[in-house]
């Protein structure tokens, strides 16, 4: 049997963690898969539990068991190694999947050649379901309202990494310098932009993602582990900007997104604080004929006092405010903000 995708997950340790995983996984995958497993030198037990699973006719499973603990990314590229298939999971072990999630990720990247890198729509992106709502019924909806549509981002998050097969004979896998985890998903969604293509969101496939739930026993080593990941992410691609960039008319607004997406793509948001404007983000994405772009928002401002609010009242404080108007360029530098007149 030809398989569609290989899944690739990480333990170490939590067993109820994985099996919870596992049983999801098998009651709601019918795309032909391959699940690969690959333990951490777990000692709790996992081990024994992973030599009794047995494959499906949908399903093949292989099993690694590592003598010792590699952490996230040099597990992931173990698997990585395996791996054939024509898409790539690079999964989180605390993960809970619904019906139709796979089908509709590899629907839109067969849709789209350009599209390299996708994460399912998940609580781990915003989306969460009422509180008298299931998993499934949410997940049902989010497939009636969302089937067929992608949306860009910055870049993928690597609770649920799918990646076409394509990209990674292109780039590789995972950079070994985030070893042992930390700002490794970001790096190769920048990597995967600048081979070309683009990364996003499918948000009509949905998995809930019980965050954290496997750095329970890295305990206070993780905070350094963050930092540690952060400063050779900034050395090798500089810090994501939060960018305003002002416009006083709507008309405007055509040209100067096509610059933004490309600031985007590099990992940066953006917010166009547009006077009187009247379309929502998905009217003005339609009416250029791109793909909607989550690092980029739209906002509305009535008059200089306004924006002045809009700006100064902003919880993190923006990197870099782009504008023509005069004046705004005359205040804003003197209040301690980075100005520039037009994107270069």
């Amino acid at each position: 049997m030809d398989y569609k995708a290989d899944i690739i997950v990480l333990t170490w340790n939590g067993k109820q963690i994985i099996k919870n995983f596992v049983e999801s996984f098998f009651a709601y995958t019918t795309v032909p898969s391959r699940l690969i497993i690959i333990d951490n030198a777990s000692h709790d037990g996992t081990d024994e539990y992973l030599a009794k699973l047995k494959g499906t006719d949908r399903i093949k499973l292989e099993i690694v068991l590592n003598k010792e603990n590699k952490g996230f990314v040099r597990g992931m590229n173990q698997g990585i190694e395996i791996s054939d298939a024509p898409y790539v999971c690079l999964a989180n072990n605390d993960l809970i999947f619904t019906k139709g999630w796979l089908e509709e990720l590899i629907s839109i990247f067969e849709k789209n050649k350009q599209i390299g890198l996708l994460n399912p729509n998940s609580n781990n992106l915003g989306a969460k379901p009422r509180r008298d709502e299931s998993f499934e019924k949410f997940s049902q909806r989010l497939n009636q309202n969302y089937k067929g549509v992608f949306c860009e981002m910055p870049f993928c998050v690597g609770f649920c990494l799918f990646i076409r097969r394509e990209v990674i004979e292109k780039i590789g896998g995972l950079s070994q310098e985030f070893s042992p985890f930390f700002f490794e998903d970001t790096d190769y969604s920048l990597k995967a932009q600048k081979a070309g293509y683009l990364v996003g969101v499918a948000k009509g496939s949905y998995v809930w993602h019980k965050e954290h739930a496997s750095f329970k026993e890295i305990g206070n080593k993780k905070e350094g582990f963050f930092c540690n990941s952060r400063a050779i992410f900034r050395k090798k691609w500089g810090k994501i900007l939060r960018i305003a960039w002002v416009l006083n008319r709507e008309e405007e607004l055509p040209a100067a997104l096509n610059d933004a997406i490309k600031l985007a793509r590099n990992g940066n948001y953006l917010w166009f604080l547009v006077k009187n404007l009247k379309s929502n983000a998905a009217e003005i994405f339609q009416k250029l004929n791109l793909f909607e772009h989550s690092g980029i928002k739209f906002i509305k401002y009535s008059n200089i006092f306004h924006l002045f609010w809009l700006i100064l009242a902003k919880k993190k404080r923006y990197d870099l405010i782009i504008s023509k108007d005069k004046f705004i360029r005359s205040i804003f530098p003197k209040l301690g903000y980075n100005v520039l007149g037009d994107f270069d």
